[in-house]
């Protein structure tokens, strides 16, 4: 049984054969060496740090989102917009992933042109029960 460990430290000769007993190398020792050979198997391990997730570029999009939902309200929807934009363009300059800023300020802008065209239509209205 070789299972492609050609040193002969990993060969045993009698283990996995009737009466004979395996024998399994020991655990690993912080500060050791690893039992193992190496090329055995490999472990890749990310630190917690570390994310590939753009985090200003999504609060960015869910602004952006609520300031379309809301265009009806201008007081909500401008306010968001414009939190939206800004953290858009910094997500836009800081983070590496630049798909989601880049949609983010278009639903942005479209957001506040949408409550704009709403406070307008509010002012005519008011305008129009003035008289």
């Amino acid at each position: 049984m070789d299972y492609n460990n050609n040193d002969s430290r990993w060969r045993e000769t009698d283990a996995g054969q009737a009466g004979g007993s395996a024998s399994y190398p020991p655990p690993y020792q912080p500060g050791g060496q690893a039992p193992y050979p190496p090329g055995s198997s490999q472990v890749v391990l990310r630190e917690v740090g570390q994310s590939n997730a753009n985090n200003l570029s999504v609060a960015a999009l869910v602004l952006s989102i609520v300031t379309l939902v809301f265009f009806w309200f201008p007081f909500i929807s401008v306010i968001t917009g414009i939190i939206g934009m800004v953290i858009a363009i910094i997500a836009l300059v800081k983070e590496d992933h630049k798909v989601m800023a880049i949609v983010s300020i278009i639903l942005s802008i479209l957001g506040l042109a949408l409550s704009a065209l709403m406070i307008l239509g509010y002012i005519v209205s008011y305008l129009g029960y003035m008289y």
